[in-house]
């Protein structure tokens, strides 16, 4: 922590603060009262004062003044190497960044200036939200009184301005048992302190410069590219209600991707990532070699396969694709989400997950249970960075367990109440609800190694001449799977996808293994983790892909 009561005298102690008119509003000299922690750093003292003057002096006559304000100022650092060919490409060190976000509510926790957008034509909408900036790196008070200060005034007339509409929009309008826009929580204090960095850090522009290196030979591969991002800070949040968060920002990721070509022209694509919390718990340089190599002999392989049959009936997701197909056509169902209000009711969008009706009734096969636990830090020798202890509105994060024995039993919320679940679980992150730790077992789950033995007989039962395996559907590759005969016989595809995966596909899995696959990917609201067996469903659809072919190159590959 920084001396901040010198620089808070110096800053009040000895003139007045001058404040420019608001738009429409009264002209006023005000003496601003310091805050009383002598141990607070000046962006703390900085934010926890402007908070409170805000909400005693901000109002525009005959305007409803704020019932709500809340800050997040994010300080981080940034450091992002990638190469290509062996080469270095990118090599960003010590980018630093504050960003400052302001909302203001006008109005009451019943009915407020959010969850509002404006319809502008053709079914165009103009979100009416939160305002955010760059703000100054140094810890002086006064530059940062003054950009929160500016900030603030803004956010407060666009609420202003947004309240007004939408209470226009809703005057003629009948609502019989309407929702509360704005949950009332019990406010609390987060407050963690970051892990020291290492006192020697790995030089990852080398390492970046000799795992591309591995790819760079390969005159199958038309681009290949490794990279490596890292940002760390804190993040602090307050609000008018007395939350205070102050946490670590920990996000690292490491991506190796490689695209390629098919004779008849279909574009090829594999990625390998991993996303940590920092650096140093990434895998060991041997680990990332071997499955930088692998991304190169998965595409070579890929090229010369045969195309893919379109396919209805028992589909099988080894290891790592079971945790997939559940965090892209599953977990997104366990998201509370509401939809805003429109001054064209026509126009407003509906809400995401049918789950929300379905509370208390089967969503899954009755031997499976799901909950999401963000207090699960570590899953056996893995770290789980999806983890975390309070969400991006200040409630503590909470263990919800969500089905059981198949069925749901709660959804994952956050302070825009929706109907039957009037308070937030802690999942606030990013624009919306989202999940932190999910976790997904079978009490009848089997060895991984017996999942194809029950497939194959499977096939022979519903005298299918072949089936589908999938063994990867990472959004930023093409799907790795393979087509598989009664017999066991195996034959990598290519030129099909999994069709959408309906909510109803997840009552009728049939299989689960007993072993467990870690997977972390990244969200707006920062990462998830899944934890989730393999899965053999009963029914579902493969695609044949239509996208349109492109001739090859004319002349081959120098590196031929």
């Amino acid at each position: 922590m920084t001396k901040t009561s010198a620089v808070r005298r110096s800053a009040f102690g000895v003139h007045r603060l001058k404040v420019p008119l608001l738009a429409c509003a009264a002209a006023s000299i005000v003496v601003v009262s310091p805050a009383t922690q002598s141990d607070e750093s000046p962006l703390v003292a900085a934010m926890k004062d402007e908070l409170a003057r805000s909400m005693s002096e901000l109002r525009i006559k005959d305007e409803p003044s704020p019932y709500y304000i809340e800050y997040h100022v994010d300080e981080t650092v940034t450091m992002r190497t990638a190469a290509r060919l062996g080469a270095i490409e990118v090599n960003d060190r010590d980018s630093r960044l504050r960003t400052l976000e302001v909302d203001v509510k006008v109005g009451d926790y019943q009915f407020d200036s959010s969850r509002f957008v404006v319809s502008q034509g053709r079914g165009g909408f103009s979100p009416q939200g939160e305002g955010s900036a760059v703000t100054t790196l140094d810890d002086n008070y006064d530059a940062i009184r003054r950009q929160l200060w500016l900030a603030t005034d803004a956010a407060y007339k666009r609420a202003v301005n947004t309240f007004a509409r939408k209470k226009a929009a809703f005057q003629n309008r009948a609502t019989s048992d309407p929702l509360p826009d704005f949950s009332q929580e019990t406010p609390a204090r987060t407050i963690r302190s970051a892990p020291p960095r290492p006192a020697a850090p790995i030089d990852w522009a080398q390492r970046t410069r000799d795992l591309s290196a591995v790819l760079s030979a390969s005159p199958v591969l038309q681009s290949s590219a490794v990279s490596v991002a890292e940002q760390y800070g804190t993040h602090y949040f307050l609000n008018s209600e007395g939350f205070v968060v102050v946490t670590p920002i920990e996000d690292a990721t490491f991506v190796v991707s490689a695209d390629a070509q098919a004779d008849d022209g279909m574009a090829l694509r594999a990625s390998y990532r991993i996303s940590e919390n920092r650096l140093e718990h990434m895998p060991p340089v041997d680990a990332l070699m071997a499955a930088t190599r692998a991304i190169g002999q998965r595409l070579t392989a890929e090229r010369t396969a045969p195309l893919g049959e379109e396919f209805t009936g028992p589909v099988l997701f080894e290891g790592r694709a079971g945790a997939e197909v559940l965090a892209q056509s599953f977990v997104p169902l366990l998201l509370a989400t509401r939809a805003p209000d429109s001054d064209n009711p026509r126009f407003a969008r509906q809400p995401s997950t049918p789950f929300l009706t379905r509370i208390g009734l089967r969503v899954m096969s009755e031997s499976f249970s799901v909950s999401d636990t963000p207090s699960l830090t570590r899953f056996g020798d893995q770290r789980v960075p999806g983890a975390y202890e309070g969400d991006d509105q200040g409630v503590p994060a909470k263990d919800v367990p969500l089905v059981e024995n198949g069925r749901l039993l709660t959804l994952l919320t956050n302070r825009t109440p929706n109907r039957n679940l009037p308070e937030s679980n802690g999942h606030g992150r990013g624009n919306g609800p989202q999940a932190g730790v999910v976790q997904i077992r079978s009490s009848r789950g089997i060895p991984a190694a017996e999942m194809k033995e029950k497939y194959l007989e499977l096939l022979k039962i519903q005298a299918k001449e072949f089936g589908y395996i999938v063994r990867s559907l990472d959004t930023q590759s093409t799907p790795l799977i393979f087509k598989v005969t009664p017999d066991g016989t195996e034959q990598m595809v290519r030129g099909v996808n999994l069709a959408d995966v309906p909510p109803t596909a997840f009552r009728d899995i049939l299989e689960a293994s007993s072993e467990l696959t870690l997977l972390t990917y990244r969200t707006g609201g920062g990462p998830v983790s899944v934890i989730a067996p393999a899965l053999l469903f009963e029914e579902l659809e493969i695609e044949e892909v239509t996208d349109i072919l492109q001739k090859p190159p004319i002349v081959p590959s120098p590196l031929s």
